[in-house]
C-alpha cells in the first residue's frame, strides 16, 4: 500500500461547548437562567446514564448556612454511599428549615408559613462531588444514544428534544430496564473545526507537484457545509461509541455509500477526525464499546479500500492504532 499524495489531510471537528440536563428537567420545561442562545445552536446531542443520586434522609445536617450528609445511589440493586460536608446552603427569603421527603431528590428550605423557598437537587451536588469519592461512578455516563437536533422555526433545543420519539422511547425503555439510573441529555456545538494535514517525505511515486499544492487549498477554501458537518460529526461518535439505541451507522461508517462522506469523496480527503471533550464539567463517557474517559478521539481511514495510505500512514512506519477502516 502506497501513498497517493505527498501530502494528504483530514477534517477534524471538536466540540466547543457543552450543557446538560436531566431528563426530568427537560420534561419539567426547565429553562437555564442565561446561556439558552447558546444551547439552541447545539445540533449534536448524547442521552446518557449514571446510577440515580438521592439523598440519605437521616444523616442530613444543618446549621442555617451549611449542609452536610450522605448521597446514595444503587447499582445493581445495591446501595452505596457517599459522604458530603459543610456544603454553603443558607437560610434565605424567610426560610427556617429545610425537608428532604421522598424520594429523596430534593432538599428544600420552608418559611414559617410552611411555603418553599429555595431546593438543592441530590443529582446536582453529586455532580460538583470529586469523582473520587464515589471512585468515579457518579461523574460517569454510559453514552446510550447519539442525535441530531436539527433547528425548525423558533423552538428551542429543549423543545425539539422533547418531541423526538426516540427519546421518549429510550425513557419510557430505560425506566423498566435499569430503574435505578439517571437519564442525562447532553448538548454540544461542534465550533472547533480543523484541517489536519500530514506529509511524507520518503513516499515513492506519490504526486508531489502543483496539484498536490491545488488540491490541500481546495480543500481550506470548501470544507463541508454545516448540514455535512453535523452528519459527519454524528455519524463518527455513533461509530466510535456503538451505542444500546443507536442502529444506523453503528458498524457500517464510514462507508462512502453514505451520503454523508460525500463531500470528503469529492475533495479526496483520506480520513476524518471526530473529538469530543468533556474535562471542562469533570464527566467521563463511556460505551460498552470504549473506555471511560474526559477526551475521545474517533479517527476513520476513508481511503482504506482504494489500496492507499491515509493521513495516518507514513512509509516503513507502523499505522496508528485504533483507525476505524472504510467498509464496503
Amino acid at each position: 500500500m502506497k501513498r497517493k499524495n505527498i501530502t494528504e489531510y483530514a477534517y477534524g471537528y471538536m466540540n466547543s461547548y457543552t450543557s446538560m440536563m436531566t431528563a426530568h428537567q427537560l420534561m419539567s420545561g426547565w429553562l437555564p437562567i442565561e446561556g439558552q442562545d447558546q444551547i439552541d445552536k447545539c445540533h449534536i446531542y448524547i442521552i446518557a446514564s449514571r446510577p440515580k443520586p438521592y439523598f440519605i434522609s437521616e444523616s442530613l445536617k444543618h446549621d442555617g448556612a451549611l449542609l452536610s450528609g450522605q448521597i446514595g445511589y444503587k447499582i445493581s440493586g445495591v446501595e452505596h454511599r457517599v459522604d458530603f460536608k459543610d456544603y454553603q446552603f443558607k437560610f434565605l427569603d424567610g426560610s427556617t428549615e429545610i425537608r428532604c421527603d421522598y424520594p429523596y431528590h430534593v432538599i428544600w428550605t420552608y418559611n414559617t408559613a410552611g411555603e418553599q423557598c429555595h431546593y438543592i437537587a441530590a443529582t446536582y451536588l453529586a455532580s460538583i462531588l470529586p469523582p473520587e469519592i464515589s471512585d468515579d461512578v457518579l461523574n460517569c455516563f454510559e453514552v446510550l444514544y447519539v442525535g441530531q437536533a436539527i433547528g425548525q422555526g423558533n423552538r428551542s433545543a429543549q423543545q425539539r428534544l422533547k418531541s423526538h420519539s426516540t427519546f421518549q422511547k429510550i425513557l419510557a425503555l430505560s425506566a423498566h430496564e435499569t430503574p435505578d439510573d439517571e437519564i442525562s441529555v447532553f448538548m454540544f456545538q461542534f465550533d472547533h473545526e480543523n484541517l489536519f494535514t500530514s506529509m511524507d517525505g520518503r513516499a515513492t511515486g506519490a504526486i508531489a507537484d502543483d496539484s498536490n499544492d491545488k488540491r490541500v487549498m481546495e480543500a481550506i477554501r470548501n470544507p463541508p457545509n454545516k448540514k455535512q458537518k453535523i452528519a459527519m460529526v454524528e455519524a463518527g461518535l455513533i461509530r466510535y461509541f456503538k451505542p444500546h439505541y443507536n442502529e444506523i451507522f453503528k458498524t457500517k461508517f464510514p462507508s462512502m455509500k453514505h451520503k454523508t462522506l460525500q463531500s470528503c469523496k469529492a475533495l479526496d480527503v483520506s480520513a476524518l477526525v471526530v473529538e469530543l471533550d468533556t474535562s471542562d464539567i469533570g464527566f467521563t463517557f463511556w460505551s460498552t464499546n470504549v473506555r471511560a474517559s474526559d477526551h475521545h478521539s474517533a479517527c476513520y481511514d476513508l481511503v482504506n479500500l482504494q489500496n492507499r495510505m491515509s493521513f495516518f500512514n507514513f512509509t516503513g512506519m507502523n499505522e496508528f492504532p485504533g483507525v476505524i477502516k472504510t467498509e464496503k
